[in-house]
């Protein structure tokens, strides 16, 4: 469903659909427990996700324009790969205590200013909060255990990094942790 271009604002899913369906025009499995897609062109700058949705799917908001604000519902698990990558204008995301993973690539070239990390969350995927202009402060949750490749890098603003793990996390040697990050 990524590939469907930039411009497309809504989709319809017919009811008697067995595998698919539809709500405001963003795309979910039949009983919405998981976010498929979120429509690119969509003009809307705020979008709330359902509270039935426990996943994000593969880049169900990858490079969409128009959003500044997302909010995620308390129940939600997994948000995979890519889900928040370029989305270059969304300054309002907050993580849910629920969440249990955050997949590679999936929290990236944000317009966020501080991030708290849940806790639950034992790994910091690939390239996460990276690129992200004006954030500028991290909690990261005691049960952190391991950052992998470029998390937290390229950000010019970032000062402030809490880390409520009694021991620090692991981080692969050559992994570029912090990498032009003036901190």
């Amino acid at each position: 469903t990524y590939l469907w271009g930039n411009t497309l604002q809504s989709v319809t899913v017919a009811s008697d659909n067995a595998y698919l369906s539809s709500q405001d025009g963003v795309i979910f499995n039949k009983d919405k427990t998981v976010l498929l897609w979120y429509p690119r062109g969509k003009p809307d700058t705020s979008y709330t996700v359902p509270l039935s949705v426990t996943r994000l799917f593969y880049r169900s908001f990858d490079e969409v324009d128009a959003l500044t604000s997302v909010t995620l519902p308390n129940g939600l698990k997994d948000i995979d790969s890519y889900v928040f990558t370029s989305c270059r204008n969304i300054a309002t995301l907050n993580l849910p205590s629920s969440l249990k993973s955050i997949d590679d690539f999936s929290i990236r070239d944000l317009k966020v200013s501080s991030m708290l990390v849940p806790e639950n969350i034992t790994e910091l995927g690939y390239y996460f909060l990276a690129e992200c202009p004006e954030l500028t402060s991290v909690e990261l949750p005691s049960t952190l255990t391991t950052m992998a490749v470029y998390v937290l890098s390229s950000n010019p603003k970032l000062k402030t990094v809490t880390c409520k793990a009694a021991n620090p996390p692991a981080i692969p040697a050559g992994a570029h942790v912090f990498e032009d990050t003036p901190i």
